[in-house]
């Protein structure tokens, strides 16, 4: 055993680990015999993880089984997984239907961190991929992942002013928070070649709670860019977003860490 690890909290993931992987379950007997440990040390452990309803007490056989809380903990994990990867088949039809390149972000400091992308059969040339973090006020999807920031929280965020990466770049602080209050009212988010030059996204926010969890983008060419296509990605947003957020609601996913 390594000397960083604490020995009563190494004996109770010792004790979930095997009995999670019996079929009917130990007897304290058998746990002090798997795990060379006297039944007087095993003991106040797993009367603790059982009035905890980490394990569950059969009192006919004496045997212990996984409780009701170890359990919950377990699907607190699938669930949020099973949010991302539903996010993502979602991002996946989203593309099918107008092919081009979808990604979700989460907000990381001043930043947009790319968690996932999916690419159109004809991609184009961005600067993203996933584990990336790009400037969040210069991005569709980062506008969506701040359009809640009051005036201050923006100034706090961005203490050393707006680098300009392009011509159309947004520098000022007015500027980007009048931006975010349109993001607000329509829904929708915008950048227009505003990091790379020649792209158009568009980006809403996903929310649970009404608080922002995550955003999803659509990068377009601008020479794609036409008023009909812009009219079906927002509309394919849209639909993505309302699919999304109701199963944020349905897993409690809160807030990007679950969510991830």
């Amino acid at each position: 055993m390594a000397s960083t690890e604490h020995r009563s909290t190494l004996r109770v993931l010792e004790i979930l680990e095997l009995i999670s992987r019996s079929k009917d379950g130990y007897t304290l007997a058998e746990l002090s015999r798997l795990l060379n440990a006297p039944k007087s040390s095993l003991f106040p452990i797993v009367h603790t993880m059982e009035n905890r309803h980490f394990l569950l007490l059969n009192a006919s056989t004496g045997q212990y089984h996984i409780g009701q809380n170890t359990y919950f903990v377990g699907s607190a994990y699938e669930s949020a997984h099973s949010s991302f990867d539903f996010i993502r088949s979602c991002m996946k039809q989203l593309v099918q239907a107008c092919g081009e390149t979808c990604h979700l972000g989460i907000l990381s400091g001043n930043s947009i961190l790319y968690v996932a992308k999916t690419e159109a059969d004809n991609p184009i040339t961005l600067r993203s991929h996933v584990g990336q973090t790009l400037p969040a006020y210069c991005t569709g999807i980062g506008k969506a992942l701040i359009c809640d920031c009051t005036r201050k929280e923006l100034e706090a965020l961005y203490p050393d002013g707006l680098a300009s990466y392009t011509p159309t770049t947004i520098t000022s602080m007015d500027t980007l928070f009048q931006t975010l209050q349109e993001v607000r009212r329509t829904g929708f988010a915008y950048e227009f070649s505003e990091l790379t030059e020649g792209i158009l996204c568009i980006a809403v926010s996903l929310r649970n709670k009404n608080k922002i969890i995550a955003a999803v983008s659509v990068c377009i060419p601008a020479y794609r860019a036409t008023e009909e296509k812009k009219a079906q990605t927002r509309a394919l947003l849209k639909k993505l977003k309302i699919m999304a957020e109701q199963n944020l609601d349905e897993f409690h996913i809160t807030d990007a860490a679950s969510l991830l």
